[in-house]
């Protein structure tokens, strides 16, 4: 007698049914270990009067409120605007907003500092909340020095972010004995920064080639 075999055995459902729970369970996990957007918040970033990196994220806090405090110490507002950058930015501590209209922004690492940085500026929009003035006040490149001692206002150089993320084109918008204040120059809207002038990269002109 022949025997036929028979769809779909008890052992074998059993075996997709646990396959598909623990499926259904990873596919889960890998939602919710990736942050959305809005459950980081706003982000406030830039350099404190030491010339070192700070931010925070302030969750469920007012626009307005944060942009006024930031905008008092001097640093820079953004809005989470993509699950890439939420990854980077929770890892901030949460600031606080106090009655003086000023706010809590801690010191930071550099690595992370760079990590959130770079991060906004892979954002096709770079989301920065409140008045756009430092853009406006970005001067256009008007020359590359000859030595870093010729480094002045409106020089184009070349500034190392970090290790990992190497070196970008910088405009110059202030020195200050041998401390240069400088901002990105294909990323105006993200925070000025400071380097030695000893610590950033000259360009030679096309004819000296």
């Amino acid at each position: 007698m022949t025997m036929t075999k028979a769809k779909g055995s008890p052992t074998k459902t059993k075996a997709n049914r646990r396959i598909t729970r623990a499926s259904i369970s990873k596919a889960s996990a890998t939602k919710t270990s990736s942050p959305a957007a809005d459950d980081v918040g706003l982000l406030v970033l830039g350099f404190d009067e030491q010339q070192k990196p700070c931010g925070a994220r302030f969750v469920d806090a007012k626009p307005d409120l944060v942009a006024k405090a930031a905008r008092l110490m001097g640093l820079k507002v953004y809005k989470t605007t993509s699950p890439d950058v939420a990854e980077v930015a929770k890892k901030l501590p949460v600031g606080q907003l106090y009655a003086t209209g000023r706010a809590f922004v801690p010191n930071m690492r550099q690595s992370l500092y760079s990590d959130v940085i770079v991060a906004l500026a892979a954002e096709p929009q770079q989301a920065a909340v409140g008045p756009d003035d430092d853009k406006a006040s970005t001067p256009v490149a008007r020359g590359l020095p000859g030595s870093w001692d010729e480094i002045a206002p409106g020089h184009l150089v070349i500034a190392q972010e970090s290790l990992d993320y190497g070196w970008w084109e910088a405009i110059v918008l202030d020195r200050k004995d041998d401390m240069l204040t400088l901002r990105f120059r294909d990323y105006p809207r993200l925070p000025k920064f400071f380097r030695h002038c000893t610590a950033i990269a000259l360009m030679s002109p096309a004819s000296a080639q």
